[in-house]
């Protein structure tokens, strides 16, 4: 009873800090500041989208609904209809905001997942998606867009049933394994990786794409340690210590690298090479990065029946060292996520139980900290989590205003 008044108040002030941070930034747009100030003015008195969460599964929910404003207010010169003339649904979150955008941007259908163009980070600078959404929003094919990727018919049939709550790139790409002929769970595997998140070399990804579509047996936990496999071999650098040169950054080291005339068999067994061969390079320097804002986790299980773990913990990584100790348990490819955890792209952790034996790894979760998103968790050999840790990363997710991906 007296942490919740505690909580509202963080929450209020959270939320506070987030709508002056946006006055500022729209100040800096001429007629930007005026639309987000009718935006907040509207949603205030319409909705419960910007009530102070007293719930901490609501926080993210309430920041990431101010972060929506701005960039739809940077846009106020291509809106339709006046703000003051939307009637919200009685729905929640995700199709308030909808329906919000839709009146403000759209004259016609626009797919679901497509909303998320407008919470994008940082908020106030100009992001692809945005354009898209208008693109279809005047009535035009998402095959006229200008997408970074090659889009069938297909493919543009199949993104109005993609997930509504990812993210556009990996709806997107979501859509092109649709169209190219791939199930619905290889779909989801392939945008879980950085191929859901970034185009770049798309012509050598398509090839990798129809071999996944074409070797449709290969179990989909595979997916992502292939992708991470063979961007290291085809596009990857890494710095390394070379006497008499000090520290310098060495080049893929096989750039031309292909999938074409190899079986899964053979890729698997270089993929697992790969994975053992990454913590024994001597000549990689040390590397750390500064702790995200996100709060690290400790959660005791009450009395239960057999021999369930009672300790679970949820720690960040923060060195190369680190990361190379859990891949070598784990027995994946984490190290391999050294210069985006350096760069702050990601983050990666490591959830432990405790039986009273001491603890032990059982999942390497990687999150993205600025769109507070757990994008991967995987066991020992890749596998996916089992209920019960699934249950304690909800538990941590909902603490830290996290939001999970589809695929897990």
């Amino acid at each position: 009873m007296h942490k919740q008044p505690s909580f509202r108040g963080t929450a209020r002030r959270r939320l506070d800090d987030a709508v002056h941070a946006g006055l500022s930034l729209a100040a800096r747009r001429p007629g930007a500041d005026d639309a987000y100030r009718r935006l907040l003015h509207s949603v205030r008195q319409r909705t419960g989208l910007l009530r102070p969460a007293g719930d901490p599964r609501r926080l993210s929910r309430v920041t990431w609904a101010n972060a929506g404003l701005l960039p739809l207010a940077l846009h106020h010169a291509d809106w339709l209809r006046p703000v003051e003339a939307w009637e919200p649904p009685r729905a929640g979150f995700n199709r308030q905001f909808a329906s919000l955008a839709a009146h403000l941007l759209a004259a016609y259908p626009v797919p679901a997942c497509m909303t998320s163009a407008w919470l994008v980070v940082p908020p106030d600078e100009p992001h692809p998606e945005q354009e898209w959404y208008k693109h279809l929003g005047r009535g035009h094919s998402i095959r006229t867009a200008g997408l970074p990727v090659p889009f069938t018919r297909a493919m543009a049939h199949h993104l109005g049933q993609a997930p509504h709550h990812y993210a556009v790139k990996a709806a997107l790409r979501w859509a092109q394994v649709r169209g190219l002929g791939g199930h619905e769970g290889l779909a989801r595997a392939v945008s879980a990786t950085r191929l859901g998140r970034e185009f770049a070399h798309e012509e050598f990804w398509l090839t990798v794409l129809r071999f996944f579509v074409h070797n449709r047996h290969m179990d989909v936990a595979h997916v992502g340690p292939v992708v991470d496999f063979l961007h290291a071999q085809r596009f990857g650098t890494r710095e390394v210590f070379i006497p008499g040169r000090g520290v310098v950054r060495e080049g893929p080291p096989r750039p031309d690298y292909a999938v074409k005339g190899r079986t899964v068999a053979s890729l698997l067994r270089q993929v697992q090479e790969w994975h053992r061969h990454l913590g024994q390079d001597s000549s990689t320097p040390a590397r750390s990065w500064p702790r995200s804002e996100i709060a690290e986790f400790r959660y005791v299980e009450g009395a239960q029946q057999g021999d369930g773990p009672r300790c679970w913990t949820i720690r960040e990584l923060l060195t190369s060292g680190e990361l190379f100790l859990e891949g070598q348990a784990m027995r994946h490819c984490v190290a391999s996520y050294i210069d985006r955890c350096a760069g702050r792209v990601t983050s990666i952790w490591s959830m432990q139980a405790d039986t009273g034996r001491g603890p032990r790894r059982v999942l390497t979760v990687e999150v993205d900290p600025a769109r507070r998103v757990i994008f991967q968790a995987r066991g020992r050999c890749n596998r996916l989590p089992r209920e019960a840790e699934r249950e304690v990363l909800g538990r941590w997710a909902r603490r830290e205003g996290l939001s999970l991906a589809a695929c897990l």
